[in-house]
């Protein structure tokens, strides 16, 4: 994701944070210094921050892991102002599934919560006046506690793109076809958004018309995908593919892809073995690279990804836009054990563009 900051990688996944996180910090720095909060309150107030958004780590890992048991892989994990984003490599079409993945994050803050509000009763030091906002001792973990129950209750709300409003379209696509489950999913989600707009309006809480604005357009986002796979699923590979392809031989020269490459508008090329079966692909960035580093005559096999996946022309193109999100920018399409084709993402998309291709 642009704009990002990689921080670490957890069990494969990798975390990062977007620069607008950075806001959140100078906002409440601003803040301390409004209320005239002294240096040391003002550094309480920020660890306690990214002490809750280590929490939403673990709630976005929650779905990850949960994800990660259906085969179903999570690019990266992004940490914004408003909380956290688990970038799934394909939606879970299963509801059982995404009901399951979606319930995750949510359990892992009661979790959380739980524990610390247990920890801090088993102490057995909450004598704070129910008016003191204190972080001194056990205070600091009385309020993660408070705030990790609020977050997954929060969460919760039936109001898309939140985990509320999947776990509501599970439900629904349990009766009804996906694209409709989602729009009634993503109908509550804009209507709530709406409310938590005029109630940001009427208290004067920027954040909250923030989070009104991440509800909202999420929402209308979720329903344009939930229509593009409706109609991805009906269409096959074969329609989108392009036929019209070089395929290399696995004994080529880097030279001799390099200059097809630049004659013609095929960036990755498929590459077959004396017998015409299917070695690999070649990529644009592996051509570069090779040109680069080993020189013209260097033969292709150094370069070549031999352990990709291949599509089918049978294949639903919502299949082949999950695969080739998860696998790179393009795929062999293969019939019956023969090369019949390649399918890009920039291909899918212009066939999309044109709304199907007649006569294919």
């Amino acid at each position: 994701m642009k704009g990002t900051l990689h921080l670490l990688r957890v069990f494969g996944i990798d975390i990062a944070v977007h620069w607008s996180f950075l806001l959140l910090i100078v906002w409440i720095v601003y803040r301390s210094a409004a209320q005239g909060v002294g240096m040391v309150a003002t550094l309480v107030a920020i660890v306690f921050v990214l002490t809750i958004f280590a929490c939403i780590v673990l709630h976005e890992l929650g779905h990850a892991l949960t994800a990660k048991a259906f085969g179903i892989g999570t690019r990266h994990i992004t940490i914004l102002p408003i909380g956290g984003v688990a970038a799934l490599e394909r939606v879970p079409t299963q509801p059982g599934q995404e009901f399951l993945i979606t319930i995750a994050g949510p359990a892992v803050n009661v979790v959380i919560g739980v524990g610390l509000l247990g920890g801090v009763l088993l102490v057995g030091d909450l004598d704070m006046p129910a008016t003191t906002y204190s972080m001194a001792g056990t205070g600091f973990f009385l309020s993660l506690g408070v705030v990790n129950i609020a977050l997954a209750i929060f969460n919760m709300l039936p109001a898309f793109p939140m985990d509320g409003g999947r776990v509501l379209r599970a439900v629904l696509a349990t009766r009804l076809d996906y694209a409709r489950a989602t729009a009634i999913a993503a109908g509550c989600g804009q209507m709530m958004a709406v409310a938590f707009a005029a109630w940001a309006l009427l208290g004067g809480n920027p954040f909250l018309l923030l989070i009104a604005a991440f509800v909202f357009f999420g929402s209308k986002a979720e329903v344009a995908a939930a229509r593009q796979r409706a109609v991805l699923t009906r269409q096959r590979v074969g329609a989108a593919m392009q036929t019209d392809i070089h395929a290399l031989p696995v004994d080529a020269a880097i030279g001799e892809a390099a200059q097809i490459m630049l004659e013609g508008s095929q960036h990755d090329f498929p590459v077959l073995d004396a017998e015409g079966r299917l070695v690999g692909l070649l990529r644009r960035e592996a051509i570069v690279e090779g040109m680069r580093s080993l020189g013209p005559n260097a033969p292709i096999s150094a370069r070549v990804e031999t352990d990709l996946p291949v599509l089918d022309e049978n294949d639903d193109l919502a299949h082949a836009l999950d695969m080739l999100r998860t696998h790179g920018p393009a795929l062999a399409v293969m019939h019956q054990g023969r090369l019949v084709g390649l399918l890009s993402q920039e291909q899918l998309g212009r066939f999309l563009m044109l709304g199907g291709a007649p006569g294919r």
